[in-house]
């Protein structure tokens, strides 16, 4: 299975880090090919351009390589930060712009009628690991709701999970320890050995 692995996070060796070392591990560990990109290193431009949204597709080499990626894969796994009740800004930039009509779904219909929408990643696995600094009691489940309803079920993806590591700046080690071994774990049950 081809799984692509999305890492936002801005500060190298942050727990964030840790998380998609520990996926991307366990899924090679499981045979699956994995395809990892920190956005941050990558320096990943998330504007999407005024001309690539008239036109409807992008130039830009790098947006095309992970949009090809996207295309192909049967899994996807993000790992990010909640900042504001969403992801960073920079990985809902990759979304505006690799996620876009042709690859993550289309509007399809006779010209200048109504179009339906027809989702294009049906059948492929998503899973998203987060931390927040918040508490469950301060958690308004926005960051759920953008990724399952607001991205995933949009383009098809049926099979999804949002886990979210809250408190985070109030744990100790043995915390953090325990929460990559059940990263390990749900990666384990999801993408089951190749």
């Amino acid at each position: 299975m081809n799984v692509l692995v999305i890492l936002c996070h801005p500060q190298p060796g942050s727990f964030n880090h840790a998380v998609a070392d520990r996926v991307v591990a366990t899924l090679t560990e499981l045979g699956h090919r994995t395809r990892r990109h920190d956005l941050y290193t990558e320096g990943f431009d998330p504007v999407l351009p005024e001309e690539e949204l008239r036109r409807g597709l992008s130039f830009d080499a790098r947006v095309l390589e992970h949009s090809e990626e996207l295309a192909a894969c049967s899994g996807l796994v993000f790992v990010h930060p909640e900042w504001w009740g969403t992801p960073p800004a920079l990985l809902k930039g990759w979304i505006d712009r690799v996620f876009r009509p042709g690859i993550a779904y289309e509007f399809e219909g006779e010209e200048f009628l109504r179009k339906r929408k027809t989702p294009l990643l049906s059948g492929r696995k998503a899973l998203v690991f987060a931390t927040t600094d918040a508490s469950a009691a301060e958690d308004p489940k926005t960051l759920e709701s953008f990724w399952n309803r607001s991205v995933f079920a949009y383009c098809g993806l049926e099979a999804s999970a949002v886990h979210l590591l809250r408190d985070l700046h109030r744990l100790e080690s043995a915390d953090r320890t325990a929460w990559l071994r059940s990263v390990a774990e749900i990666i384990r049950t999801w993408f089951p050995e190749a």
